[in-house]
């Protein structure tokens, strides 16, 4: 068993204008016998900043522990208004932009290897599709 506290060591990464983004990595894939590549705790400071790179063979969760946060994936994208209790899936491979409230934000962030198909997964998916609509 692997036990992670509050008084684990964080990284504080301050911003240009003093924002501060409090992130400690709970766990990660080394740790894990699962498809979770890291799992992070993210305190940020009001108005604080931060970006979550995306991974063409990832995907991303966040779920907002107390405060408020604007996500965003794309410039032409609309930004989302996440507050505590909210949970975020992110598209595979897409890049997030997180900036806190005026009150800051805590959040868990699950970072996940997508699964990977192989033609025979994907042959087996489409045998099993074709019964399915075969069935009377």
């Amino acid at each position: 068993m692997i036990v992670t506290t509050a008084s684990a060591s964080a990284a504080v990464i301050i911003g240009p204008n003093g924002e501060r983004v409090r992130l400690r990595c709970l766990a990660r894939r080394s740790m894990l016998a699962s498809a979770c590549e890291t799992f992070d705790h993210l305190r940020l400071s009001p108005g604080a900043h931060h970006a979550l790179p995306g991974r063409p063979d990832g995907e991303t969760v966040l779920f907002v522990v107390r405060g408020s946060l604007l996500v965003g994936q794309t410039a032409d994208e609309p930004d989302h208004l996440a507050v505590d209790g909210d949970l975020l899936l992110a598209t595979r491979g897409r890049s997030l932009r997180l900036e806190a409230g005026p009150l800051g934000a805590e959040v868990l962030c699950l970072a996940l290897d997508a699964p990977r198909r192989t033609a025979a997964t994907r042959q087996s998916l489409a045998r099993r599709r074709a019964e399915r609509r075969s069935r009377p």
